[in-house]
């Protein structure tokens, strides 16, 4: 794999996520009004995310790592992004039967496999600089998660 392409498939991942995020804000901004702001939050974070990694790319063109240049790399993203792309169907489709409890749980289950893909990227790669930028999505991972563990569902 090449490291265009898992920088590509990284980008992807956290723009889709914000999407989906997107997308739920949508879906309950007129029942939901404090749920809605929240997922719009989280998927402006999540497009700000897509833009770090974006940002170092250019970086990491000049500096490969190998293990991003592992197929292993390349799946565990794609499976992260083939998984999102069936969350929105579901979404989609149950939108009117998704109660706000449902909707915390998804994006605290999004969220979660979020952390564990940056953080298996930060003890697989070598480079620091992109051993930061995944420290650094890790942490924006983690904020999520407080987040909507904090948000009153009641």
């Amino acid at each position: 794999m090449s490291l265009a392409k898992t920088f590509y498939l990284l980008k992807d991942a956290e723009t889709r996520t914000g999407e989906l995020y997107a997308l739920i804000a949508l879906n309950v901004s007129i029942t939901q009004p404090a749920l809605a702001e929240l997922f719009s939050d989280l998927a402006a974070e999540e497009e700000q995310h897509a833009r770090q990694v974006d940002l170092m790319r250019g970086y990491f063109q000049e500096s490969p790592d190998s293990f991003l240049e592992n197929p292993e790399a390349e799946r565990v993203i794609a499976g992260f992004v083939e998984n999102l792309e069936t969350l929105r169907g579901y979404v989609n489709r149950s939108q009117a039967a998704l109660k706000p409890a449902d909707l915390v749980g998804l994006a605290l289950d999004v969220e979660r496999h979020l952390a564990e893909r940056h953080g298996a990227f930060i003890f697989n790669v070598s480079d620091p600089q992109l051993k930061r930028l995944f420290e650094s999505l890790n942490l924006g991972n983690a904020a999520h998660i407080r987040k909507l563990e904090s948000f009153p569902l009641s």
